[in-house]
């Protein structure tokens, strides 16, 4: 049966940041087993809740499942246009040429097609097309396949696609998990990674290493892939910020939503943060710390120091906005690399310009001016140069003369949050709810198109997510939704994953990592199903570059 065309009301709600009337907020207290309704699909919808396991006294584990499979799955074509292809266009008059082509071929193609609001300068409304061929039950994937490859075959580029990610109305099903940590359990929360900050693990590894009782994955990442075009070479490097025990170890993409733990005004809170270091040299001089531990002249998530510009072309940005997933570069940097990092800095890029280490003890004593690239001894911090970074260093550093650095971590208000047990990690993004009401800051958060405005496809569409959040009553929620299996769980939209974190009762809400990062271990055992696409045949637990986790004291 065809399915309905995409309307406009369909896709304002998807992004809408209007909150919805309140949900069943003592879900995750109803030991019945058949909860209320949770705020995904069809109100008819009947949500079977499992009875709450105790993992430790104060902390609980739930899952929540509701719905049933009657999305599509279906041949996405990509769009052959002046310059090039694309698998979504704003212009029709080229998905319609596709079409009539696909017909002189003897496929039957259509195009399904959406209005979207644009989110910056103003607001309105922009159409998107794709075109597509078949339409197969849920469990009519090898179908789907099968054309793909006769589509192929005929010389087109396709894909598999299951219209439930398109993030329209859906029937599910979805499958809800949560972690409930009372603010009284004797237990401590924190962020981890792997063996160094450069590189990935999988959070079952990470949770074993920190002998977590409750592990998800934290912080997205410049993760090297066949879509990761930019890749700078080091895939577990954070993108924004990451904090450990109150050492700032990944910068702030300044302004994204953050995930705070055991920080100063509360042990769980959620807000937008900036960092800011810098250094005085012996001789007195100040300059501003552009990164920690990452490539210099390479800010995955841009929202740096204001002269980084965007690598795509789209350009300079003199506001330093951040910019989710995407990579911004800049000639003129001073990067610090602490011992966490690894054991030696980076290499130079070939477009970095005189580019130098400056190897300093723990005390920042400078022991080494040598050039860029090289061991990064125990316990020692090193500044790396490129450009007019470099030319700084060399004129201000001296060997056996310390320079003094000063870090400051601050929220939306300006206040430090730091405390001697700070951890954070700004996930995905963006932020969810905000004093209890639905508030999706996806500007802020740098998840639009910079030309178009409208939102990005990690938003409206339907994807796994790991959520965080906390409660009026000061309780840990940690939620993992499922997706990408039409037999198990479709996943969300960002505004349905809002609506859900309300329903369970957080008083302030936000997005962690997104698609196959999204894991949940608990006591060494992986509790949900991640999986890497919706054509993956099996859950695979994906290495990422940090998690939360929850320890006992």
């Amino acid at each position: 049966m065809p399915r309905p065309s995409r309307g406009l009301a369909a896709a304002v709600a998807l992004v809408s940041l209007a909150a919805l009337p309140p949900g069943a907020s003592a879900a995750a207290d109803d030991s019945s087993g058949a909860a209320q309704h949770m705020p995904l699909g069809p109100a008819d919808l009947q949500t079977a809740a499992q009875a709450p396991q105790t993992l430790t006294p104060g902390v609980t584990y739930r899952k929540f499942v509701q719905g049933q499979a009657s999305d599509l799955w279906s041949v996405e074509l990509e769009i052959p246009r002046p310059g090039g292809k694309s698998w979504q266009l704003g212009n029709r008059t080229y998905a319609d040429a596709l079409v009539r082509d696909l017909t002189a071929q003897g496929f039957t193609g259509r195009v399904d097609s959406w209005q979207v609001p644009v989110l910056t300068g103003g607001g309105g409304l922009l159409s998107e097309h794709r075109v597509r061929v078949g339409q197969f039950d849920p469990n009519g994937r090898a179908d789907a396949d099968r054309l793909k490859g006769r589509l192929e075959s005929a010389g087109h580029s396709a894909r598999t696609v299951y219209t439930a990610q398109d993030g329209f109305p859906s029937t599910g099903p979805w499958q809800v998990r949560v972690v409930t940590v009372d603010p009284t359990a004797a237990v401590a929360f924190k962020a981890v990674h792997g063996q160094d900050v450069r590189t990935t693990q999988s959070v079952r590894d990470m949770a074993a290493a920190a002998g977590a009782l409750v592990a998800v994955n934290g912080s997205e990442c410049d993760i090297d892939s066949p879509g990761n075009e930019n890749f700078s070479g080091y895939d577990g490097d954070p993108e924004g910020l990451y904090v450990q025990g109150n050492s700032l170890l990944s910068e702030a993409n300044n302004g994204r939503t953050a995930l705070l733990l055991e920080g100063a005004g509360g042990r769980v809170r959620v807000d937008e943060i900036t960092s800011r270091t810098q250094v005085t040299a012996p001789d007195g001089e100040v300059r501003q710390v552009d990164g920690i531990n990452r490539v210099p002249g390479r800010i995955r998530g841009c929202g740096g120091t204001g002269d980084d510009r965007r690598l795509d072309g789209k350009g300079a940005d003199p506001e330093a906005r951040p910019w989710r997933g995407i990579m911004c570069v800049a000639d003129d940097e001073v990067v610090v690399f602490r011992p966490e990092w690894g054991a030696s800095t980076p290499p130079p890029r070939p477009e970095a310009t005189g580019a130098v280490d400056v190897v300093m003890d723990g005390n920042w004593s400078v022991k080494e001016i040598r050039p860029a690239g090289g061991p990064i001894p125990a316990g020692a911090r090193v500044m790396q140069g490129i450009g007019a970074g470099a030319d700084w260093l060399r004129a201000h550093a001296v060997v056996g003369q310390a320079f003094k650095p000063g870090t400051g971590i601050t929220d939306s208000r300006g206040k430090p949050v730091t405390s001697p047990t700070l951890s954070a990690v700004a996930g995905g993004g963006p932020a969810l709810v905000r004093d209890g009401e639905v508030m999706v800051n996806t500007v802020a958060n740098g998840m639009h198109d910079a030309v178009y405005g409208t939102p990005t496809r990690a938003v409206v569409e339907r994807h796994p997510r790991t959520l965080a959040g906390v409660t009026a009553a000061g309780e840990l929620l940690l939620v993992t939704i499922d997706g990408r299996d039409p037999a198990t769980s479709v996943g969300v939209t960002v505004q349905e994953a809002a609506e859900v974190m309300k329903w369970l009762g957080a008083k302030d809400a936000l997005s962690l990592g997104i698609g196959g990062d999204t894991t949940l271990v608990a006591n060494g055992t992986l509790y949900n199903r991640p999986m890497d696409s919706w054509t993956a045949n099996a859950p695979t637990e994906r290495k990422v570059a940090n998690a939360v986790v929850v320890v006992k004291k």
